[in-house]
């Protein structure tokens, strides 16, 4: 019952943020800003492993990272993340690179990214280091020039001593500084 009258009060906030916004004709259209500069992108992920899932770092994981880079044109970005990652197995440190592609330059924005580098695992020398890759799509909504929120899936595969794959969802905070 409580979390049906909180879901209630929500849908009922966010129709009343959203019919506001669509009465005030004259209200500024917000965009991200989309020329080209610095951006930084911070981001919790959750993934649930595929295939053989009895083995470390293999069943689910979950974690934050912060990418930051350059956005090359009003589409294309070129960025390197780094963060904490926690397994089933402990936690691993990636460092890598992203490469995001917007299709549709407006409120809402969908996009494909690219991740790809390598994990580092501090704690836990036998199972040692892994390479990875993730590509995925979502969706990114501007609240301003400067702020927007992000949301997407994939697909991560990682190599080290075994070969594990996660289906991965990922959402956070984009920040675009200047005017």
């Amino acid at each position: 019952m409580k979390r049906t009258l909180i879901f209630i009060l929500l849908f009922i906030g966010s129709a009343t943020l959203m019919a506001q916004n669509r009465v005030m004709p004259n209200r500024a259209y917000s965009i991200l800003n989309s020329n080209p500069g610095y951006i930084t992108i911070n981001e919790l992920q959750a993934g649930l492993g595929l295939g053989n899932t009895n083995v470390p770092y293999s069943k689910s994981m979950f974690g934050f990272t912060t990418i930051h880079g350059y956005q090359m044109n009003k589409s294309f970005l070129a960025a390197g993340g780094t963060g904490a990652l926690f397994y089933n197995g402990g936690m691993l440190i990636p460092l890598y690179m992203d490469f995001r592609y917007n299709f549709k330059i407006s409120s809402f924005s969908p996009y494909a990214y690219s991740d790809g580098g390598v994990l580092l695992n501090t704690s836990d020398l036998t199972e040692g280091s892994k390479i990875f890759i993730n590509a995925g799509g979502g969706v990114r909504y501007s609240f301003s020039r400067q702020v927007a929120a992000t949301v997407s899936a994939g697909y991560w595969v990682q190599n080290g001593v075994s070969r594990d794959s996660f289906i991965v969802v990922k959402a956070g905070v984009t920040f675009r500084p200047g005017r």
